[in-house]
């Protein structure tokens, strides 16, 4: 009788590699970790700043353009949750080819990364020029709608800088030239 060898439910991998990409060395142990820190913190912003908005609109202050780089900031948060979720899993699964590649990351992560300086420049500028708040909880609003919006502007950055690092450091496996190891 043939019998097939079946592969353990929950390995998710494709034919010809071992376990689910999760785990291990290099990038798959710390892709899940970086790409769920900014999925998280871009789900923080939605809620702040949603809530930001509200009471901006519902009391009339900062005018505006503080609502218009709010609703910029809403919308930057919702990009991030989108496509870091998608990019979390498409590293568990292991499959979408070209979508889920090394390249897809970095040039989606420069996007959001140069929307996230854009975003939390603006917002931070019109913050000094109306002032933190009328009352004190919608100043510490303010100040963590602030610091979350560098905070992913700063986790974008290293994140791309350590896939680019990483890309870099495979490159390196493949050289074979006399003159590689100076360049």
């Amino acid at each position: 009788m043939n019998r097939t060898k079946r592969e353990p439910i929950g390995t998710t991998a494709p034919a010809g590699t071992t376990g689910t990409l999760y785990g291990g060395t290099g990038l798959r142990r710390y892709h899940p970790i970086l790409f769920g820190l900014i999925t998280a913190t871009a789900i923080a912003l939605i809620g702040l700043t949603a809530w930001q908005h509200h009471q901006l609109s519902k009391y009339s202050y900062g005018g505006s353009g503080l609502t218009r780089r709010l609703d910029f900031l809403i919308f930057l948060a919702c990009w991030t949750t989108l496509f870091g979720a998608a990019y979390i899993i498409f590293a568990h699964t292991g499959r979408f080819g070209r979508l889920a590649s090394h390249a897809s990351h970095v040039f989606w992560l420069l996007i959001t990364w140069i929307m996230w300086l854009i975003g939390a420049a603006l917002y931070q500028h019109r913050l000094h020029q109306v002032g933190c708040g009328l009352l004190h909880r919608q100043c510490q609003i303010n100040r963590a709608i602030k610091a979350l919006s560098w905070l992913e502007f700063a986790l974008c950055f290293i994140t791309m800088w350590i896939i680019i690092l990483h890309i870099g450091g495979k490159t390196d496996r493949y050289r074979s030239g006399p003159y590689d190891s100076y360049a």
